[in-house]
């Protein structure tokens, strides 16, 4: 029995021994800690979540490699400007012996050596290096639009996510409230059945109902943690049972100052339509694809123009590796080329090119009219939220009292317990639909700024 005390004493005398190695390892150990404690106690916030989510997200990472992708034909094009330079160097051995005169020398070998270096700068392509350039900064341009409007759809459907699940939490508290309330009638009837002042029958049907509630539960818990699934998959996270959610930032109701402080920030349809336009990602990215496709229109009419370049060239060969500066050549000049027919090529590019142009204007108007319907959408969708936060409370102050007139009914024996457990599912309908239409309108919100083109804190 001694024995173990004295190795525990040697072994706090050896950590003692070695503090600073203890110091090191518990503050390793704490600093591992913080993250999964911070968490643990307060959950993700909104915040958090988007700030994840652009950060994970496949369609994020697949926009931002469209815009790699933009700047690399970016720099193809600016190269067009640059003079190519190209060189080759070449042996050769045949099976019969080579004759060559060399310097008045008769030579004999099987090897023959060379290189080339080249060298060609377009001076003149009908302008199609220009535009080629000013065509790849619109893409590029086009392409930073479109990621940015992607970003924007992210946080939007992150948002929704977000408050689905808080929904869904709150929509489990009310049913395992519902069920609490179920189980403590079910105790109370049975009490008034042992008194002679309820019929057993009623026992029976109460207990039909708190198992019908505790079948609720378990479907709302259901769809908390299937929701709660889809919000980890939209972040680019592996679904984990201790992922939570910080709601405490998130209002419990809708004041109608709120309601009333949103509706002055927008102005009428028409100058919403005109909001829309001006931030809308989106729509700039059309207007940028529409440019692109008229330069495409010069690129290619650019080949009905003749062409001029310089070029240079530098070689030497020998059947031997020797007498370099003796048998090599330097040729450079001008070279002018001229479309005479081409085939129906060029003609055929340019057709094509004057179709693109007006499919993207065809886009853009179609964007115009699509931006037109989301926004109204958006304002009868509000408007409904805001009708419906105002009936979903007055319904719950009814279902509250008429429940309560229906317990007081039924403990005195003038009322049934049918008229009790119709009240009983209203009131969990009426707290329910409160929470729908409170996060339902923070839903809307986002929605219209969404479509406005906003930025979405």
């Amino acid at each position: 029995m001694t024995y173990p005390c004295r190795k525990s004493r040697n072994s706090y005398k050896s950590n003692r021994m070695n503090p600073s190695r203890t110091i090191l390892v518990l503050l390793i150990a704490l600093v591992c800690a913080l993250p999964a404690m911070g968490q643990a106690q307060n959950g993700y916030t909104l915040q958090q979540c988007v700030e994840t989510g652009l950060k994970n997200n496949i369609d994020i990472l697949r926009s931002r490699n469209n815009v790699e992708r933009s700047s690399t034909f970016k720099k193809e094009a600016f190269g067009q400007f640059l003079p190519s330079l190209r060189g080759s160097a070449t042996w050769s051995r045949s099976d019969e012996d080579q004759l060559a005169f060399r310097a008045n020398d008769l030579l004999r070998s099987r090897n023959s050596y060379s290189y080339n270096v080249q060298a060609g700068l377009t001076l003149f392509d009908g302008m199609r290096n220009f535009n080629s350039v000013d065509q790849s900064i619109i893409d590029y341009n086009a392409a930073e639009e479109s990621f940015m409007r992607t970003q924007q759809t992210i946080v939007y459907s992150i948002q929704q996510y977000y408050y689905n699940v808080l929904r869904m939490e709150q929509l489990t508290r009310v049913a395992e409230s519902n069920l609490e309330r179920s189980k403590g009638q079910l105790d109370r009837i049975r009490e008034m059945n042992t008194v002679g002042s309820v019929p057993l029958a009623d026992v029976y049907r109460q207990q039909v109902v708190v198992g019908n509630d505790e079948l609720g539960v378990i479907e709302a818990r259901n769809n908390y943690q299937n929701a709660m699934v889809d919000l980890q998959a939209l972040l680019g996270l592996s679904p984990r049972p201790d992922f939570t959610l910080a709601s405490d930032e998130l209002p419990s109701s809708i004041e109608p100052t709120e309601i009333v402080r949103f509706r002055s920030g927008l102005g009428d349809f028409d100058a919403l339509i005109k909001e829309a336009v001006s931030r809308r990602s989106d729509y700039r990215q059309a207007e940028l694809s529409l440019q692109s496709a008229e330069k495409g229109v010069s690129v290619a009419q650019s080949g009905h123009y003749p062409s001029l370049s310089a070029f240079a060239q530098y070689n030497w060969n020998n059947l031997e590796l020797k007498d370099f500066t003796l048998y090599d050549r330097f040729i450079y000049g001008l070279q002018l080329s001229v479309p005479i027919f081409s085939n129906f090529q060029v003609s055929g590019a340019v057709e094509r090119s004057e179709i693109q142009r007006m499919d993207s204007e065809y886009s853009l108007e179609q964007l115009r009219r699509s931006i037109a319907t989301e926004v109204m959408k958006a304002l009868n969708a509000l408007e409904t939220s805001e009708k419906n936060i105002d009936i979903s409370v007055k319904k719950l102050q009814s279902a509250r009292e008429d429940q309560r007139t229906a317990q007081e009914r039924y403990n005195l024996g003038s009322g049934t317990l049918l008229d009790l457990t119709t009240a009983s599912a209203n009131l969990t309908l009426a707290e329910s639909d409160v929470i729908n239409a409170t996060f339902n309108y923070l839903v809307v919100q986002k929605q219209m700024d969404y479509q406005l083109g906003r930025n979405l804190n």
